[in-house]
């Protein structure tokens, strides 16, 4: 236990990236160190124990510590990503919620289906055509982008402008609370950037307002004039939304890659059946969860069976090392077609879990089963892949690609 405590710490000490052996990592912490303390902060990796403080209504977000820089250059994104719904106290977290659920119904995004499809389509042309790609900043990273402002019902002319600012919330995010740059992501969303997408979102909940829509933006107009949100609480979550999901799932997408590269009899039996992607996606995101951590702040002085969590503590509570918990999955690193889709903590759980986790799921079934008789195989050797530097997101950086000729053209079928 020693040994695997001191490797969590040195890569918590020197933001040392899990690299490709983070699965190897991951489930040798959750079957060796469920339980870590640190001075003022716990790891927990055991899945029953993580489940349990999901639940809990002690353990709210933590919210985030920005650098003086970034209050000094951009206070405004400040404000906001400090007030959203996911860092609220459990009541008004609960509240902004609700106003979300109904908008996220199975119903809702099942309509959506053949406009993603046609996203997934529009992005895969030019790649296709070329046989090539880099998946992560071609597909990976715009497609949850675009996906999200059909869902919010953005006019189709501004969807690059609300993807390059939401890409450009996520690098002020990276750069400034999880401490990661690099020159792939792009810049940081200037004050100015900020202001001006403010200024754009007011517009359209304006517009919602005067002529209703079907949408999730008409949707969030409808609760601020029923008085079930605020006038800025309704720009924020739409803000949000803009932000909500981009990492998540291009890591996910990315990590599927991933696992398919290492399993080559998945990715055939994902090219003789595309019905199948649902499974390869729920155990490929097991296997390599795309947020490894999540942070939670112990409210009060409270004890979770034999613990005791003194208020002000921080709580890591490790998804990814849960995912590969052997008490709760057996076999934790074998790839396994009999497992539930449901039950893993890829998407968070309890009072977090992702409202968007079917939106993804979605999102990554249109572009597997778009490409299933083509599917992207790196480039160049998985070990040689860069990794992203913060912990959180055990995924590559970049993730160059290229296009295997159809089934039907290389006469298999």
């Amino acid at each position: 236990m020693a040994e695997i405590v001191q490797r969590l710490w040195r890569h918590f000490a020197r933001q040392v990236p899990f690299g490709m052996q983070a699965p190897e990592f991951f489930a040798e912490l959750a079957e060796q160190a469920p339980v870590v303390r640190f001075d003022g902060m716990w790891v927990i990796s055991g899945y029953d124990l993580v489940t349990r403080l999901c639940t809990q209504p002690g353990f709210p977000m933590a919210a985030p510590v920005f650098p003086e820089a970034v209050h000094r250059d951009n206070p405004q994104f400040v404000r906001f990503f400090s007030s959203t719904m996911s860092v609220r106290a459990a009541e008004e977290h609960q509240r902004l919620r609700s106003v979300l659920t109904g908008a996220f119904s199975g119903r809702r995004l099942a309509a959506l289906r053949d406009r993603i499809d046609d996203v997934v389509a529009e992005l895969l042309a030019e790649p296709l055509r070329r046989g090539e790609a880099e998946f992560v900043g071609e597909l990976a990273t715009p497609l949850p982008a675009r996906v999200t402002a059909v869902l919010l019902g953005v006019p189709p002319a501004d969807r690059e402008f609300v993807t390059e600012r939401a890409t450009g919330m996520m690098n002020q995010l990276a750069a400034g609370f999880l401490a990661e740059t690099h020159p792939e992501a792009g810049p940081p969303i200037t004050a100015a950037e900020f202001a001006e997408l403010r200024e754009y979102v007011t517009g359209l909940l304006e517009q919602r307002r005067a002529e209703p829509a079907e949408d999730l933006i008409g949707h969030l107009a409808g609760s601020y004039q029923a008085g079930k949100l605020s006038a800025g609480e309704a720009v924020d979550m739409v803000l949000l939304l803009f932000m909500t999901g981009l990492d998540t799932v291009t890591a996910a997408l990315a990590n599927t890659l991933v696992v398919l590269s290492e399993r080559p009899e998945i990715a055939a039996a994902l090219a003789a059946d595309p019905a199948c992607a649902d499974r390869v996606f729920a155990e490929a995101l097991r296997l390599r969860t795309p947020v490894a951590f999540g942070s939670r702040q112990v409210a009060h002085d409270l004890s979770v069976g034999k613990l005791h969590f003194k208020a002000g503590d921080t709580v890591i509570l490790a998804f990814a090392a849960a995912n590969l918990d052997p008490r709760k999955f057996e076999a934790p690193l074998e790839f396994r077609w009999d497992r539930p889709i449901t039950g893993n903590v890829a998407f968070g759980h309890g009072s977090y879990y992702c409202l968007g986790s079917a939106l993804a799921g979605m999102t990554a079934l249109s572009l597997l089963q778009a490409v299933h008789d083509r599917l992207p195989t790196p480039s160049r050797p998985l070990a040689e892949l860069p990794w992203r530097a913060s912990l959180a997101f055990p995924t590559p950086r970049v993730l160059p690609v290229t296009f295997s000729p159809a089934l039907a053209e290389s006469g298999a079928r």
